[in-house]
């Protein structure tokens, strides 16, 4: 199979004289192209956390089993997925990386071979995410043409420094995507994050040892379907324009800013790893200027291309249309309205940990209701779901609720990653909202005319 890239900009491209700030939202989907199928080599990595942590208990699981017996059995279910001719490989890791199974190409044979290495893996020693990391990118590097993908299970803090970490991460950075798991009650919702955002691979938590094995099947199956290797998304800016922030709100929510490189004074690209028939949504923010440009009619700010190989596979434009109208700015598309409550309600969540922290309940509570109100209005069922961690929800439509005593540190990174999956806008619309200036809700604060709620406190727009 060989994939297009369908590009669609969503914006409202209509900004009054003045204003210097240019918001889009970029959906990008793989398609599937008639013609002769792309083959690449697949290659896997299965990294496990055996670090002396592993030997214990899983509280937080109904079927209390050693956690280890929990990844050698998912990890055995992956191997056992793999297709005929997959390299695959097994990493242990501990305070250091241990290549327990080097890359082999899957069959009969050397799936039974893998099976019984995992078996005997034992659990000793500290937690070094940067160096196993380090050693699935010593065992990839051989193949820079393949559809290299590593899973990635933990159930402690990284022991490294923030800065040896971020070395190893960006020594990895387009070597091959990873998804980082958590399981237990000591991971690290940060760590498992800047894995996803850096390797553009996905972050998450497995609360039930019983649900490990199908996810790593179904991470598995995910990486199998993937068949263009590196896909680019290139930007090329019209003067003044310039890309001022890049960040994926959709499937993962992942600032990329940092990781777009120059090409040109006006060229940019962002390498967004591997890819296969799926939708990704980009938000886009633009600095842009009225001086010397014509008004009442639509400029191009920026073409954004997709890439492979040299070759463009889709393009679309973002633009510009300066208006003398003073609410002119304020037509803000559903979808971006949308991502920018998503926003607010993870901003919510931070502020009422901090507020938790400090002893302030009633403000915490407070905090968390605008985000289980925002949840709620945009149909983010599992942050909706993860909330309750922290509140006992009283009345949905209102937002009331009552804290929950005594957080646990699992509890608030469980909350946290599921902050990092946004809901994604539809394609179509609710019901139309009439064009016209922003409008002010109880609390104070405005939102745009697109907006059938507050995009900051989640209460409803009164008629």
């Amino acid at each position: 199979m060989t994939l297009r890239f369908e590009l669609n900009i969503d914006q409202d491209p209509v900004l009054t004289i003045g204003r210097t700030e240019l918001d889009a939202v970029l959906r990008v989907a793989g398609q599937r192209l008639d013609g002769p199928a792309e083959r690449a080599e697949r290659c896997e990595v299965l990294i496990i956390d055996c670090s002396g942590s592993m030997g214990g208990l899983n509280r937080r699981s109904e079927g209390r089993r050693l956690k280890i017996a929990a990844a050698v059995s998912a990890t055995m279910t992956a191997i056992d997925v793999l297709p005929d001719g997959v390299l695959f490989a097994v990493v242990a890791g501990d305070h250091e990386a241990r290549t327990v199974y080097p890359p082999t190409p899957a069959s009969e044979r050397t799936r039974a071979d893998a099976r019984a290495a995992v078996r005997r893996l034992t659990c000793n020693g500290g937690t070094n995410i940067g160096a196993w990391l380090t050693e699935a990118r010593r065992l990839l590097a051989p193949h820079p043409n393949a559809l290299r993908h590593a899973i990635l299970l933990t159930d402690g803090r990284n022991n490294e420094s923030p800065e040896e970490f971020e070395r190893a991460l960006a020594a990895c950075e387009g070597e091959f995507v990873c998804d980082a798991r958590g399981i237990g009650e000591d991971w690290v919702a940060h760590d498992l994050q800047r894995i996803a955002t850096v390797l553009r691979g996905s972050a998450d938590a497995v609360v039930d040892d019983a649900e490990l094995e199908a996810e790593f099947r179904r991470m598995v199956e995910a990486a199998l379907g993937k068949v263009t290797p590196k896909m680019a998304l290139r930007f090329t800016t019209t003067p003044p324009g310039r890309l001022v922030s890049l960040r994926q709100v959709y499937p993962e929510r992942a600032d990329l800013t940092g990781h777009v490189t120059a090409l040109g004074d006006r060229v940019f690209e962002l390498a967004s790893g591997s890819w296969g028939e799926e939708s990704r949504d980009y938000q886009l923010r633009f600095e842009v200027s009225h001086e010397g440009a014509p008004h009442f009619t639509d400029l191009r700010v920026a073409r954004v291309e997709a890439v492979v190989g040299g070759e463009r596979r889709g393009a679309a434009n973002v633009m510009v249309h300066w208006s003398e109208d003073p609410d002119a700015s304020a037509f803000t598309s559903h979808t971006i309205s949308l991502y920018q409550a998503q926003d607010n309600m993870s901003q919510a969540v931070d502020a009422g940990l901090s507020a938790y922290g400090r002893n302030d309940l009633p403000g915490a509570e407070r905090e968390w209701a605008r985000a289980v109100r925002l949840a709620a209005r945009c149909g983010n069922q599992r942050a909706l779901d993860e909330l309750q961690r922290f509140v006992e929800i009283l009345d949905l439509d209102e937002g009331r609720v009552r804290a929950r005593p005594n957080l646990s540190h699992h509890d608030v990174q469980l909350v946290k990653v599921a902050l990092s999956h946004y809901e994604q806008a539809p394609e179509e619309e609710p019901a139309a909202v009439p064009a016209g200036p922003p409008w002010e809700c109880e609390c104070g604060r405005t939102s745009p005319s697109a907006a059938n709620f507050c995009i900051h406190c989640g209460h409803h727009r009164r008629p």
